[in-house]
């Protein structure tokens, strides 16, 4: 692919940048740009409300594909404030299709096992929608959307973990709060696929390197409880998994209701690519041994917030 000029949106997120660095690798020509509020010393700025904005960049950099895993992923902030993150996930993200295919660009979309209500336990890219949170609904209808365009790509993912600046993630939040001697409570019935960043970007590289468009779920090849998921953290990492206190799910109260299950099945990744999803067990541990390049990374490309 290093012929192809490629857009990502949502460069200094967690998915986001492992796929600038994977792509970086393969020697393709990646412009990043940020999400408004943050601001890198190589990345382009950018607020993607602002469909003015949207066109400018892409008419600048006329890029061939067009990642966007840009969003603002906090389930609960979403259910009690739905219009306001509507005109990030849902607005902001049409102004990327619409400018994007325009300008002759396909996009990558990256959409999430919460389009689905978690009765039926496992999916396939065949089961109809049927989100329970404003998150999900969020997704659900910009991937119709996109799923309306020729040449596009919606990957759907779960429970996305890796390095990254900010401690977002889950496997972060675990690392932060048991180092520090804190006790962290995690429901205990809540069951879905934990995806690895790093081989969830290869995933798509060789999507998009092979032409890939409609609908894909790439996530980590595992279904586990999130209780074990963090256990496993914490053990991968040399950590007391006695301080992870398990709560039942009843009693596990969020603003937004999570699927009970939200398993995505990967057959059809699977018999389209030499990469194959990793585990969670292989996950952690290449996380795990990859602390020190991420310092390096991390300390050569700082994050700053603007």
């Amino acid at each position: 692919m290093p012929a192809q000029r490629l857009l990502v949106v949502g460069g200094t997120g967690l998915v986001g940048n492992a796929l600038v660095r994977a792509w970086a690798r393969r020697g393709a020509q990646v412009t990043a740009a940020t999400y408004h509020r943050r601001a890198t010393t190589d990345f382009r700025q950018l607020d993607m409300r602002d469909p003015a904005a949207v066109d400018r960049l892409i008419e600048e950099v006329r890029p061939r594909l067009v990642a966007l895993p840009a969003a603002n992923p906090f389930v609960d902030y979403c259910e009690l404030h739905p219009e306001e993150t509507r005109q990030v996930n849902v607005a902001g993200s049409l102004n990327v299709l619409r400018a994007a295919n325009a300008n002759g660009a396909r996009v990558i979309f990256f959409s999430s096992d919460y389009v689905f209500d978690g009765k039926k336990g496992v999916y396939t890219e065949d089961d109809p929608v049927n989100p329970i949170n404003e998150y999900g609904r969020q997704k659900a209808e910009v991937e119709a959307a996109m799923l309306k365009g020729a040449g596009n790509l919606v990957v759907r993912t779960s429970g996305a973990y890796g390095w990254q600046w900010e401690p977002k993630n889950f496997v972060l939040q675990i690392i932060s709060k048991l180092s520090r001697g804190e006790a962290i409570a995690v429901a205990e019935g809540l069951r879905y696929n934990p995806t690895y960043t790093e081989n969830l970007a290869d995933i798509v590289c060789e999507l998009a390197e092979l032409g890939a468009s409609g609908l894909y779920h790439a996530v980590g090849a595992d279904r586990v409880r999130r209780l074990d998921f963090a256990r496993q953290a914490a053990e991968a990492f040399g950590l007391d998994a006695a301080l992870i206190k398990a709560v039942p799910e009843g009693q596990f109260k969020t603003p937004a209701p999570r699927p009970r299950e939200s398993s995505l099945e990967t057959d059809k990744v699977r018999a389209k690519l030499k990469t194959q999803p990793w585990g969670t067990l292989q996950g952690l541990a290449h996380m795990a041994a990859s602390e020190p390049q991420w310092k390096l990374y991390a300390e050569k490309t700082p994050a700053r917030k603007s």
